[in-house]
């Protein structure tokens, strides 16, 4: 009886350890919507033509962090394909990013909206000097300034030049990202790809296929798939991009959409 219970008692413990290992690699995730607002970074080349984005600096999500020299791969997009472009023209590629964090199957992903490129100065830039009998003026991290910013980013913003944004060549065609809205078709999952074939329901809409980006949206999409023996349609919102002359969707919602038997399967 002993032996029983000393097993059970293991097993129990063996459960809520990997639950435990579960959850804490769970919370080391960045939650999926989390917006970055100019955070500083190299661009890196990974494998199978991927790019990543290295951290300068920590962030956090208030659950999560992510430290400085960790890495997240970038979503193709519009903003990714100027990036690397820019990247071409300069052996130290360094930015300063904007974008969406996303979240996929236990890994994270960015999004990335805006950029502008960086570049350090040789030494700090010296701070100006007040002259003898000019006006007062108050500098960062004065005595009296009420908006006190930490040293570290004062010395960050010291030592980093923002370089003039150049244009893309005019043979890459880079359209703006635009929004994709109130469409109904159905996710299907072609070489390993999950796209989004639009389906007008009989109402004669010519059809299309989009690939699918990695997110939450997406991941709830296909559970709701799951275990169904007919086709599942959903209504769909997503914002439009383009890598590479191929076109690319972010979802935002995946509404199911029924056809109450009046379509076909």
């Amino acid at each position: 009886m002993k032996t029983k219970f000393v097993l059970v008692a293991a097993a129990i413990a063996g459960f809520c350890a990997g639950n435990a290992f579960a959850q804490d690699a769970e919370r080391k995730l960045l939650h999926d919507d989390y917006v970055l607002s100019g955070v500083d970074g190299r661009l890196i080349e990974g494998k199978d033509g991927k790019w990543l984005f290295e951290f300068e600096s920590a962030i956090s999500d208030g659950a999560a962090e992510l430290k400085a020299g960790q890495s997240i791969e970038l979503l193709e997009s519009a903003t990714l394909e100027k990036m690397t472009e820019d990247a071409k023209t300069r052996t130290e590629a360094r930015y300063r990013l904007w974008g969406k964090v996303t979240k996929f199957e236990g890994r994270n992903y960015i999004f990335p909206v805006y950029f502008l490129g960086l570049r350090k100065f040789d030494t700090p830039a010296p701070r100006p000097e007040q002259n003898a009998g000019t006006e007062k003026t108050t500098s960062i991290n004065a005595p009296n300034d009420i908006l006190s910013i930490p040293n570290e980013i004062t010395a960050q913003l010291r030592t980093s030049e923002v370089l003039p944004t150049q244009e893309p060549p005019a043979s890459l065609q880079l359209k703006q990202d635009r929004i994709f809205a109130n469409r109904v078709g159905r996710i299907v999952k072609k070489n390993g790809i999950y796209q989004f074939e639009t389906d007008g329901l009989g109402q004669g809409i010519e059809r299309f296929e989009i690939e699918l980006l990695p997110d939450q949206a997406l991941e709830e999409a296909i559970a709701q798939m799951q275990g169904e023996l007919n086709t599942v349609r959903f209504s769909v919102a997503g914002i439009l991009t383009r890598y590479k002359g191929r076109q690319y969707m972010l979802l935002q919602k995946a509404t199911r959409a029924y056809s109450y038997g009046n379509f076909g399967r």
